[in-house]
């Protein structure tokens, strides 16, 4: 069974708020998949939320929804790529392009480098 996690980006403090961490009592996701601070009151479109894809990159770190990754394959050369990960109809998949979008495989061929939020500069080509 995969575990559910998501990590929610705060459009007015710039910055990740992890729901799991601390206080839990805080914070509400609604099943319309809306996040709301009850401690400030904040919520909805203040926030973008994202969702872990149960999956860790070659060096551990877990991959959300709209993180930046690298493939890369010694074995295939058109296995090499840069994309944004996206859930798109009940599947976690990699954005590489409008005309290309791949599966998520083996995790010790791709690595976390960035995000869409912070670092969209990533996916300019």
């Amino acid at each position: 069974m995969r575990q559910l996690k998501f990590r929610v980006w705060d459009k007015l403090q710039e910055r990740y708020t992890r729901c799991d961490e601390g206080y839990q009592g805080h914070y509400v996701l609604s099943l319309k998949g809306e996040f709301h601070n009850l401690q400030n009151g904040s919520g909805g479109k203040e926030y973008v939320v994202q969702q872990y894809t149960g999956l860790k990159d070659k060096n551990g770190k877990e991959i959300y929804e709209g993180d930046i990754v690298k493939a890369t394959s010694n074995q295939y050369e058109n296995e090499n790529f840069v994309g944004k990960v996206i859930f798109d109809e009940g599947c976690f998949l990699t954005w590489v392009n409008k005309n290309d979008i791949r599966g998520i495989w083996g995790e010790d061929d791709i690595e976390v480098i960035g995000n869409i939020i912070e670092n969209s500069e990533l996916l300019e080509k």
